[in-house]
């Protein structure tokens, strides 16, 4: 498995995994007791939220399972 840092996908785009973009990634939330990651948190760029939650100022909250993979468009 590769190893990816978090603080190096900062600002990459967000993409459903049929093609629609849902904004840029702000942060990731893990648990800090498990190291497991929990949420991906995405600055939306437009009105798609994918279904998914969204916080108090309007970020998407991603849960972390949902990702498939990170790559390059």
């Amino acid at each position: 498995m590769d190893q990816v840092l978090a603080s190096s996908l900062s600002g990459y785009s967000v993409m459903t995994t049929t093609g629609a973009e849902l904004g840029v990634l702000d942060n990731i939330i893990a648990d800090l007791e498990s190291g497991r990651l929990q949420y991906l948190r995405v600055e939306q760029n437009g009105p798609n939220t994918g279904g998914f939650e969204q916080n108090e100022a309007g970020q998407l909250l991603i849960p972390a399972g949902a990702v498939a993979a990170k790559d390059e468009y």
